[in-house]
């Protein structure tokens, strides 16, 4: 079927156009064949009005300056021709341009059902959604990958073009050829359950959902999928609750984080270098513990790394007596995006730290934990969340 798109119908008309042009240029030259009498016969020459003569001479010339230009002449058979030439290669390459678009979009609306690909990095009778990548395949010997994939996770980058309606209708009907039973179906913003399709097959579980517009698949239990992982957010919510009722702090309702802190700790803020955007630092009460989150850079398709020797730059720069560089990163993975951990080691210590990127306002941060033994730092980093203005 040939795409109907404006591009399409645009075409369609200047071809039309054009060849309407080309017949009617070709009827004028036929007619005017057809018209040119073989034998021409003069009328008597009958008396006349010099005074009517010379107006009709006037009128002659105007008729024909308003017709071929202020010359009166008509065009040449030169332009003609040259237009005509012009009009039959631009229909041409129309619709050259045309089949091309309509075989392109022929190979692409050919069912990816029938497109065989392989199964699922980490997952059993699971087929990868065709052209889609494998999302860590540059990280897949890092040890989080490894322990990433051993829990029964993947996640897949969508091809160009492609959206999530469509891998989900394609897994509707493709994973029933694999066995699997579609049991659950959680829409967006539910309270009860998270979002996601979930199926079973032989005493297992699997969620397939969205997350930063990939793909990511879980394996989890049948009852689990039953249930829409329902007892998981029962969890979350007892805990927040928990924390609330325990005497916590929140962060300033406009900072672009949201944590609760326990009151143990003091919160404080300062301006930083990067856009004169807040800093925040944590000091715990009576111990040694200090974790300060600083804003270092707009996001770009560098890698994380890049921006964590930015930090070190900066630091380095602000104390001359506590030279500090990289010790161990590797790649870890929050709710919200993609990370970077690691220690980094200076005069005073050895720190630990976190690239986490806020995707809402595209700016990198920098968790930065002394010292490295720590407890509060993984609760931060596992806990802390960007603050979604869509929802506030």
């Amino acid at each position: 079927m040939i795409p109907q798109t404006t591009e399409y119908y645009t075409l369609s008309i200047i071809i039309i156009v054009s060849y309407a042009i080309i017949i009617l240029m070709h009827k004028d030259n036929y007619l005017m064949k057809q018209s040119s009498p073989k034998n021409i016969y003069l009328p008597k020459k009958k008396s006349f009005n010099t005074k009517d003569l010379k107006k009709k001479r006037t009128k002659s010339k105007i008729v024909n300056y308003v017709k071929n230009g202020k010359r009166g002449k008509k065009p040449s058979k030169f332009l003609s021709k040259l237009l005509l030439l012009i009009l039959t290669v631009g229909s041409i390459i129309g619709v050259i341009y045309l089949s091309i678009l309509f075989v392109t979009n022929l190979r692409k609306n050919t069912s990816l059902l029938d497109i065989e690909t392989g199964e699922v990095v980490g997952m059993k009778d699971v087929p990868i959604f065709p052209n889609s990548s494998f999302v860590f395949e540059e990280n897949i010997d890092d040890e989080t990958v490894r322990e990433f994939l051993s829990k029964g996770n993947s996640a897949y980058r969508l091809p160009p073009n492609s959206n999530l309606s469509e891998v989900f209708e394609y897994y509707k009907t493709k994973l029933p050829e694999f066995g699997w039973n579609l049991v659950n179906s959680v829409p967006e913003g539910s309270e009860t359950m998270k979002s996601g399709y979930y199926w079973i097959k032989d005493e297992k579980g699997l969620r397939i959902y969205s997350k930063y517009n990939d793909i990511w698949y879980e394996s989890i239990t049948t009852k689990e999928a039953q249930e829409g992982l329902a007892e998981r957010v029962k969890e979350e919510v007892e805990r927040d609750l928990l924390l609330a009722t325990e005497g916590v702090q929140d962060l300033l309702p406009d900072f672009p984080w949201v944590l609760q802190v326990p009151k143990e700790y003091i919160i404080s803020y300062s301006v930083s270098e990067f856009n004169n955007l807040r800093k925040m630092d944590l000091k715990e009460i009576g111990g040694e513990e200090r974790i300060s989150l600083t804003p270092i850079a707009n996001y770009s398709d560098k890698g994380l790394d890049y921006f964590l020797d930015l930090y070190i730059e900066l630091i380095n720069k602000q104390s001359s007596s506590n030279m500090c560089g990289i010790a161990r990163t590797e790649l870890a993975y929050t709710e919200y995006a993609k990370a970077l951990r690691g220690t980094m080691s200076c005069s005073e210590g050895t720190h630990q730290i976190a690239v986490i990127v806020d995707p809402y306002r595209g700016v990198v941060y920098i968790l930065d934990g002394v010292p490295a033994s720590g407890t509060y730092f993984e609760t931060v980093f596992t806990d802390i969340r960007p603050l979604d203005n869509k929802r506030t």
